[in-house]
């Protein structure tokens, strides 16, 4: 209806969704999260920091809600099938040299038994077992081949996603009626005079944090002021 008065319509695409992971290797842990993960979708330049949660089917979260929204195109394009890459401890500089520092204050220690950078002991264990270390192998008897494989899995652990949120309840739409055919401070359309617009219809999305909800009530508001002023 609103392409026949003459407005254009920026393709719709889905944004805020989370990630399903195709073969989950961290299957049995839902509900683990942490408060500060970067990650980033293979091959493009989409990198963010935030908290992540693992779910029964892969991630959420607001880091990945924010890669969704950034990338809701470029994801839609890939048809939701590409590669992230999780950095599980961004703030520590040199996980080689922590490695090596934990081996020489702890050899006799097993690896598994006891968690390192503040990370629950369940996720270790299973990022111990992903880097190929036996479950009762000591520090001391780890080979620099082993504590490479576990540092690639704390920095650059890659996952493999195909598809996005299981019940397809994403959060925000992103497209819609072109901005530059609407006037900003009414909200009045410049193509049709006395048809305004407000929230989703617009092609305006943002990222997770109540932005979008921010967004509908702001537009419902000004165009209410625009209507109520002609």
């Amino acid at each position: 209806m609103l392409e026949k008065l003459g407005h254009t319509i920026v393709p719709l695409v889905p944004s805020l969704f989370t990630f399903n992971i195709e073969r989950h290797p961290l299957k049995g842990l839902e509900g683990i999260s942490l408060e500060k993960v970067k990650g980033k979708i293979r091959n493009t330049k989409l990198i963010q920091e935030g908290a992540i949660l693992v779910t029964h089917w892969g991630f959420s979260g607001p880091l990945i809600l924010k890669l969704s929204a950034f990338g809701a195109r470029l994801i839609n394009e890939m048809n939701y099938d590409f590669k992230v890459e999780i950095n599980w401890i961004p703030e520590v500089s040199n996980v080689k040299k922590s490695l090596s520092e934990i081996k020489m204050e702890f050899p006799n220690r097993k690896i598994s038994t006891h968690t390192y950078f503040n990370l629950p002991i369940r996720l270790w264990k299973r990022f111990v077992e992903l880097a190929g270390i036996n479950e009762d192998l000591k520090w001391t008897e780890a080979s620099k081949e082993k504590l490479q494989s576990l540092e690639k899995v704390l920095t650059e652990s890659n996952f493999h996603i195909k598809g996005k949120t299981t019940f397809k309840e994403e959060f925000v739409t992103a497209g819609g009626i072109s901005l530059k055919e609407i006037n900003f401070k009414t909200r009045e359309s410049k193509i049709c005079k006395g048809l305004y617009f407000a929230g989703e219809v617009l092609d305006i999305d943002g990222i997770t944090g109540g932005f979008n909800f921010q967004s509908a009530w702001s537009t419902a508001y000004i165009s209410a002021k625009g209507i109520t002023s002609t």
